[in-house]
C-alpha cells in the first residue's frame, strides 16, 4: 500500500483505497428546509469524527412542499439519477488545513491506520508545499450523502480523492459547474404531496355521480437553488397537468386528465366544468374502499442563477403522487 500511495502522490494525486474511501472522500448533505415562498438555505453536517470533508454547496428551497410534509420529485426519465459525487476546488491553504485537520484528528482518536495514512499524505504534499503560490487549484471529491442513501443509488464512478490542476492540466472528470449544480438541485427537489379535494367527499361518493376534483388553495411552483461560491443554478418546477385514476375497473371513465391554470402565484384545477370526470358505477363493499390516485406532472427548467428566473432550459418533467381511499354508495331513494 505504501508503494502504491507513494507512486500516485508523486504524480500529483491520491487514489483512495476502498478501505479508507469513506474517510478520505468528501460528503455533502442537505436537508429540505422550511423555506416556503421566502426560501431557506440549509447545509447539514453529519459528524464523522473530523474525518469527512463537508461540501460548500448549499440548497435553498422555495415552495410549500419543503416543510414537514414533502416527497422527492420523480423524474419522467426512469433511467435518470442525480449525481452522487463531483469535484470542488480548494485553495492550497484550505487544502493544507483540511489534510492537517484529518491528520491530527486521527492521532487524537487513536486511529493508527488512518493516522499513518495521512502521515504519508502529508509527507508527499509537503514536498510540493501544497502548491502554495502556484497558479491552479486543488480539486477534492465530494459526495451527496442523501442521494447515496436512497434505494438503488448509483455508485460514485471516481476513486481519486483529490488532484492538483495547474495551467494546461486536464480538468477533473466532474468539476462543479452550473449544469452540474442544476442536476444536483433537481435531485434535491421536493414537492407537496397534496391530495385533491373531492366532491362528493371521499367518504361519501355516489354511484353514477361524477367525481369533481380540485385543490383547496392551489399549488405553488417550487424551486431549489444549489450554490457553491459564485457558481449557482436554480431549478424551478411548475405544476402542469393532473391525472386522476379511479383505482377500479368499476368506473367510467377510469381516468381523466386536467391542465393547471395560473391563479395569482398558484396553479389551480377545478373539474366541475370539464367534460371528463371519473364516475363510479359500483358501490364499494361494506368497509371496503377504492384507492383513487392523483399524479401531478411538473414542468422543470433551470437557469445558471441564484434565484428563480423565467425562460430556463428544459429538464426532465417530474411527478408527484397522492392516493386516497374513497367509499362509494348507492343513491338511496324513497318510494311512496
Amino acid at each position: 500500500m505504501r508503494g502504491r500511495l507513494r507512486t500516485r502522490l508523486v504524480r500529483g494525486a491520491v487514489v483512495v483505497t476502498a478501505c479508507l474511501a469513506i474517510l478520505v472522500l468528501g460528503v455533502v448533505t442537505a436537508s429540505a428546509g422550511d423555506g416556503k415562498d421566502q426560501g431557506g438555505s440549509t447545509t447539514t453536517d453529519t459528524g464523522g469524527g473530523g474525518t469527512t470533508f463537508y461540501s460548500r454547496v448549499t440548497y435553498t428551497h422555495r415552495g410549500d412542499g419543503n416543510g414537514g410534509s414533502f416527497q422527492w420529485i420523480v423524474s419522467s426519465d426512469a433511467n435518470w439519477t442525480p449525481p452522487v459525487c463531483w469535484y470542488e476546488s480548494m485553495t492550497p491553504a484550505d487544502f493544507q488545513a483540511e489534510i492537517e485537520r484529518r491528520y491530527y484528528t486521527a492521532g487524537n482518536d487513536g486511529a493508527d491506520s488512518v493516522y499513518d495514512y495521512y502521515y504519508q499524505v502529508q509527507s508527499k504534499l509537503n514536498e510540493v508545499k501544497y502548491h502554495q503560490g502556484d497558479d491552479g487549484s486543488w480539486w477534492v471529491l465530494v459526495w451527496d450523502e442523501k442521494v447515496l442513501n436512497r434505494p438503488h443509488a448509483p455508485m460514485c464512478p471516481y476513486d481519486q480523492g483529490w488532484l492538483w490542476q495547474g495551467p494546461g492540466d486536464p480538468p477533473p472528470p466532474q468539476p462543479v459547474s452550473p449544469a452540474l449544480l442544476a442536476q444536483a438541485a433537481y435531485g434535491q427537489m421536493t414537492l407537496p404531496p397534496r391530495e385533491v379535494a373531492l366532491s362528493p367527499v371521499a367518504q361519501n361518493q355516489k354511484v353514477n355521480l361524477p367525481t369533481y376534483v380540485s385543490f383547496d388553495d392551489g399549488i405553488p411552483q417550487a424551486s431549489v437553488t444549489a450554490q457553491v461560491g459564485p457558481v449557482a443554478a436554480t431549478v424551478m418546477a411548475v405544476p402542469y397537468s393532473l391525472r386522476v385514476e379511479a383505482g377500479t375497473s368499476y368506473a367510467q371513465p377510469g381516468s381523466c386528465d386536467y391542465a393547471f391554470t395560473p391563479s395569482g402565484r398558484r396553479y389551480v384545477v377545478d373539474s366541475a366544468d370539464e367534460p371528463c370526470n371519473v364516475t363510479y358505477q359500483k358501490a364499494t363493499s361494506p368497509g371496503g374502499t377504492y384507492l383513487l390516485q392523483a399524479r401531478i406532472t411538473w414542468r422543470v427548467t433551470w437557469t445558471p442563477t441564484a434565484t428563480p428566473q423565467p425562460g430556463g432550459r428544459a429538464m426532465n418533467d417530474g411527478f408527484s403522487d397522492s392516493r386516497q381511499a374513497v367509499s362509494v354508495q348507492e343513491i338511496q331513494t324513497v318510494n311512496r
